[in-house]
This record gives C-alpha cells, sequence and structure tokens, in this order.
C-alpha cells in the first residue's frame, strides 16, 4: 500500500483514525498504539507475508534484546555480547535480503540458502534496521527514554502492551517505508504526554494541509517529469548520441523528480503523523537551497544523515584523532585520518545502504571526495580570510552555483543503469554530440523544469509555510533562504481548505498510475 492509493486515502486512514482516537479516548495510550501497531502490520501486508515475517521477527529479535540489556548489570562480560548479537542480527538480515550477499558468495545455485536470499527485497528494510539498530544502541547505553519505556515489564501482560508500543514506534505506517528514522527520545515523551489523551482538530487540519501539499509534489510535479528522466537515461544506457541539451535537459529533470518525490513523501510522513497527534522529525528542507555538500547532508534524508554520522563517520573520526594524537603525526597524516578516511567510509556507506551498484559506489567515491574537500576548504585560513572581504550574497550565488553543478553530476551517476552510461551522458552533456539529432521536444520538459525549480528556489517549503504549528521537529537548525513573507503564513481558515482541495483534486486526476516513491526501491 502506499500514500497515493486510493484505497489508503479514502478506506484505510480514515477506519484507522477513527479506531485509532475511540481507542486512545475511551481505552487509552496502550490499546491507541495497539490499533497503531495493527494498522501498520495490516498496512504493510500488501508487501508480501514473508515481508511481514521478516519485519515481526526483527521486531522480538530486537525488543528481546534490548529488554535483556537493560535487565543485564554494566559489570557482566556477556552484556557486549549480547548487543554484539543484537546488532549482528540486524546487519546479517540487511546484508543477506538486501544485497543478496548469499547469492555473491555461493553464486546462482538452487539450494535452501540462496532460494530464500532470491526473494524479493523486503520493503522499507533499509529503514527499519537502522531505526531498532539506533534504538538497540540506546538500549545499551541506557538512555533515559529506554530505560523509562521498559519500566514494570516484568509480567507477561506488561511485557505484551510494550511490545506494542514498541511495534508501533518502528512500524508505525507514516514512517515505516521511507522514514524518518526517529529516536525513542522523539517519540516516548509525546505518548508519554496528557496532550496526547485527547482530540485537536488543528492536528487534522495541519495533517491534511501536508498531505495535500506532498501528494501534489508527488503526483502532478514528479511523476510528469519522470518520463524525460526514462527516456533520456534510457537513451544514454544504450549508448545512444543526444545534442548537449538533451543530455542536460534529462540530468536537471532527474534533480527535480528525485527533490518532489522524495519531498513529497516527506511532506506526507509528517501528515500522516500529525494527525495521530505525533510530530516527527523533519527529513527534508529546501536541500537544493544548501550553499555546499555539507550543508546539503543537514537537508536531504537527515534522520538517515544523523544515524550513519552517529555510528560511523564521529567514532571513526575521534579514533583518527586521538591516534594522530598519541602517535604525534605530522598535520598531512592527521588530516587523512581524522577527516578524509572517515569521510569516504561514511559516504560510501550512505551510498551503498541504497542498493548494492557500482553506480551507488561510484556516487558515494564522488560525495565522499567533495564532503571531505569542501570542509577542508572551510576550515582553511585563505577561505575565513576571503569571508571577511567578500559580500555574504556574492558568496552564497557562487557557493551554490559550484553547488548545483556537481549535485547535478553527481545524481545523474547515482540514476544511470552502470557507471558506463554515466560517463556517456557526461559526454553527451559537455558537447561530444554537437550534431546529434533531436530525441524529443523540448518544450513541454522545458516548461515542467522552468516551473519545478521555480517552486523550489522561489517558494518556502511545507514546514516553513506552517512553522506557526510546530508541525515537525527540527533535526537539524537549517537557514532559510526565499522571501520571508511567505513563511507563516498559513492558518486553518477556509482560504487555505479551498487551496489544499485544488491540490488534492489536481493530484487525483493523476493518481491512477500509482507509480512507487524513488525512495521506497531503497
Amino acid at each position: 500500500m502506499i500514500f497515493i492509493d486510493p484505497l489508503f486515502l479514502f478506506l484505510f486512514l480514515p477506519v484507522t483514525l477513527i479506531a485509532f482516537y475511540l481507542a486512545l479516548l475511551t481505552r487509552g495510550r496502550n490499546e491507541a498504539l495497539l490499533v497503531i501497531f495493527t494498522a501498520s502490520i495490516i498496512f504493510y501486508a500488501p508487501y508480501g507475508i514473508s515481508s511481514v515475517f521478516l519485519l515481526l521477527v526483527a521486531l522480538l529479535v530486537n525488543f528481546g534484546v534490548s529488554n535483556a540489556l537493560l535487565a543485564t548489570d554494566d559489570s557482566n562480560p556477556y552484556r557486549r555480547v549480547l548487543y554484539g548479537c543484537g546488532q549482528g542480527y540486524n546487519i546479517a538480515s540487511l546484508c543477506y535480503f538486501k544485497y543478496k550477499i548469499v547469492t555473491v558468495l555461493l553464486g546462482e545455485n538452487s539450494d535452501f540458502l540462496t532460494d530464500i536470499a532470491g526473494v524479493a527485497i523486503p520493503a522499507g528494510i533499509s529503514f527499519y534496521t537502522f531505526h531498532q539498530a539506533a534504538f538497540l544502541a540506546d538500549a545499551y547505553v541506557r538512555e533515559k527514554s529506554v530505560v523509562e519505556f521498559f519500566e514494570g515489564t516484568r509480567s507477561l501482560r506488561s511485557g505484551f502492551w510494550a511490545f506494542c508500543r514498541y511495534g508501533a514506534f518502528v512500524s508505525f505506517f507514516p514512517q515505516l517505508i521511507i522514514g524518518p528514522i526517529t529516536y525513542l527520545h522523539e517519540f516516548h515523551p509525546q505518548v508519554k504526554s496528557r496532550k496526547f489523551i485527547s482530540f485537536d482538530p488543528l492536528d487534522i487540519a495541519v495533517g491534511l494541509a501536508f498531505i495535500s501539499i506532498g501528494m501534489f509534489k508527488k503526483v502532478v510535479i514528479a511523476d510528469n517529469i519522470a518520463p524525460t528522466v526514462d527516456l533520456v537515461f534510457g537513451a544514454a544506457g544504450a549508448g545512444a548520441v543526444m545534442d548537449p541539451a538533451h543530455a542536460w535537459i534529462g540530468a536537471l529533470s532527474y534533480m527535480a523528480q528525485l527533490y518532489f518525490d522524495f519531498s513529497g513523501y516527506s511532506d506526507m510522513a509528517l501528515g500522516l503523523a500529525r494527525m495521530f497527534g505525533l510530530r516527527y522529525p523533519l527529513n527534508f528542507y529546501s536541500p537544493f537551497k544548501a550553499n555546499g555538500i555539507l550543508d546539503y547532508y543537514r537537508r536531504w534524508n537527515m534522520t538517515l544523515t544523523r544515524v550513519i554520522a552517529r555510528f560511523l563517520f564521529t567514532p571513526l573520526s575521534i579514533a583518527g584523532t586521538r591516534y594522530c594524537a598519541v602517535h604525534r603525526l605530522s598535520p598531512l597524516p592527521t588530516q587523512i585520518l581524522s577527516l578524509w578516511l572517515p569521510m569516504l567510509i561514511n559516504f560510501q556507506v550512505l551510498s551503498l545502504w541504497h542498493g548494492a551498484a557500482w553506480t551507488f559506489v561510484a556516487f558515494g567515491l564522488m560525495q565522499g571526495v567533495w564532503s571531505a574537500a569542501e570542509a577542508q576548504i572551510r576550515g582553511s585560513k585563505k577561505y575565513k580570510r576571503m569571508c571577511k572581504v567578500t559580500s555574504p550574497f556574492f558568496r552564497l550565488l557562487v557557493e551554490r552555483a559550484i553547488f548545483f553543478m556537481l549535485i547535478c553530476l553527481s545524481l545523474a551517476m547515482f540514476r544511470s543503469e552502470n557507471v558506463g552510461a554515466a560517463f556517456h551522458l557526461y559526454a553527451q552533456m559537455f558537447g561530444a554530440s554537437l550534431d546529434a539529432p533531436s530525441a524529443f521536444e523540448m518544450r513541454e520538459p522545458v516548461l515542467m523544469l522552468f516551473c519545478a525549480f521555480s517552486i523550489i528556489y522561489l517558494m518556502p517549503n511545507a514546514v516553513e509555510l506552517m512553522r506557526r504549528y510546530r508541525p515537525a521537529m527540527m533535526t537539524y537548525e537549517n537557514e532559510s533562504y526565499g522571501f520571508a513573507f511567505l513563511r507563516n503564513i498559513w492558518r486553518p481558515s477556509w482560504g487555505w481548505a479551498a487551496f489544499a482541495a485544488i491540490l488534492t483534486i489536481s493530484s487525483l486526476h493523476y493518481v491512477s498510475r500509482q507509480p512507487p516513491f524513488l525512495y521506497q526501491g531503497f
């Protein structure tokens, strides 16, 4: 089931909301969270019984290990082993089912192991695995919210309700397939609060506004740009020649398609959660307005970025810095071990998280080198001196222009069928076939791109539009660009209701196509 499916919008969602609020107002928190957990499993069921089974096993394993970690004394040497087993299960299941590691190692045999590994990649496995890995790490360090979460779970009855709460936390359908990845300290205080056990019509109004905006971005903008993307990248994969204008239109179209597809999903996820009285961490905040790659990853898939930085970049960087300090290494190896190597590993894992393909390896290398170089440049004395003598506006324009060019080229690698196809597209973009015949009529794609990038750079994002009503938790504090008078202008009024209705009706005109969200494939 996907968010733009009429069955989801007009049957599943209303029934779930009614059941949730009836349970919440007449029974209590636990029963309401049980409704969420049950509804989320029903939402996930169309992806296959095997996927549901794998999700439930993952929930049971991580819940059981977390409970055992809290019940085991810190001095017990087996506690670390237990933690390693829990994280080992998460990593092994991800490698086994997503990356088909058994098939890679053993080949295309017909034995039992490779038969299981050959099933379709379970939807959302990357997100819910990282979600639970972060929870397990918090349980290991006895994070306050996790300790409170497991208090009083000694009896079978209390253990059952704790598992239902945990199941609702991990598998809540707005964030199950594509995130955001949430920490328990962001979720637990909300469901414990007195506000949670009440019905606030404003939550429904804010939620519906987000859903209408998100669906419009996905169905009307992203999906109508998709045919141009498929045509150009398909031609590049086949080695066809094309003139530079068509090649650039294809690369820019993929930027816009990916932007509005993921932005649309993120808006709908926030809106759906808000309709249940929950605010989720922000996962998308105008990333193409960034002034560099470091700023970009504070705006794009933000909750995934912070998890990987927590578990990978930060420990590696600290270890490298300490090693260099102990051995009194010179500046060059210090920079390599404390910045470049951690950054390259971080972005390689971040890229391979999307799947096992050489294009992702190349994309990770491009992003890693770019990030390390930018961090080193921004920390240099020359850059700081330049900042003192140049206009901030001029500097922003130059930095954003450099960023735009590099992110366009790296995303073209990300989308290409293989590395050879990406370099073929680069060659076409930079004039290898100036006299190539026209591949398609450019008027409509150019108009779509003009509208798409005008929205990206001139309009506020949905969170800025409704910031007055605190629609999301701010994952990072990011600077807002664009026209200030357009921020915070949304109100729960009839005028804005009419605007949301127009967006929804426009989306429903195209919704019969129901293409999945791009990040659903990761």
